[in-house]
């Protein structure tokens, strides 16, 4: 699987070097073997513009035609931490659209890899919810989505809420379409939140 790998500013590091990683992975606009795609959203697109992120961050590309495979993604994700001096407990994931709907089903799969995850306007089967209430995730989507209906979110939050999960939020943009993923990866608030975060 092809990916990007980023690397933060020296100065950005947290002081004891226990370096922490985001995995991002993208919507099915970005499919292909082009990485170029794969910088045009989310936090990939921050750091070609210079914004300091204070992550290594691995971005993935899925082959044409295909949605995420959840095993290839693990084990490049485990390949990354083993190779580039990464915190095991300090690892987050997130996605958009196609990659929102991957996020869920890599914590369905593999929970305990991962410190929290910030699925964007996906969905995920609630069936399978029991397996990651413990994970601090942060879900977003806009009420106005034609793609992918909020209700999809909502049923996961519906579904975390009464299995107990202790550290769910989830955010809803009042009468945004598709694209509720600009805003959520320009908030600083969001990347803060997930560094605070570790197994």
């Amino acid at each position: 699987m092809p990916y990007l790998l980023f690397e933060p500013a020296p100065a950005l590091m947290p002081p004891d070097r226990k370096r922490p990683l985001v995995v991002f992975l993208h919507g099915s606009g970005e499919r292909g073997d082009d990485l170029d795609k794969v910088k045009k959203h989310g936090p990939p697109a921050q750091f070609m513009k210079g914004d300091g992120l204070p992550f290594v961050l691995l971005a993935p590309q899925c082959p044409p035609g295909v949605w995420w495979n959840a095993d290839d993604v693990i084990r490049l994700v485990e390949k990354v931490i083993r190779d580039h001096d990464i915190h095991p407990a300090r690892v987050h994931l997130t996605g958009l659209s196609m990659g929102g709907f991957a996020t869920w089903a890599i914590l369905a799969k593999k929970p305990d890899l991962f410190a929290s995850a910030v699925p964007i306007c996906g969905g995920g089967d609630p069936e399978t919810v029991g397996r990651f209430k413990h994970i601090p995730i942060w879900a977003f989507h806009g009420t106005a989505d034609e793609m992918v209906a909020v209700s999809r979110t909502k049923a996961m939050d519906e579904a975390l809420r009464a299995a107990g999960a202790t550290d769910f939020h989830a955010t809803y943009y009042d009468g945004v379409g598709h694209d509720s993923w600009t805003r959520t990866y320009e908030n600083p608030a969001v990347y803060a939140w997930m560094m605070q975060r570790s197994r």
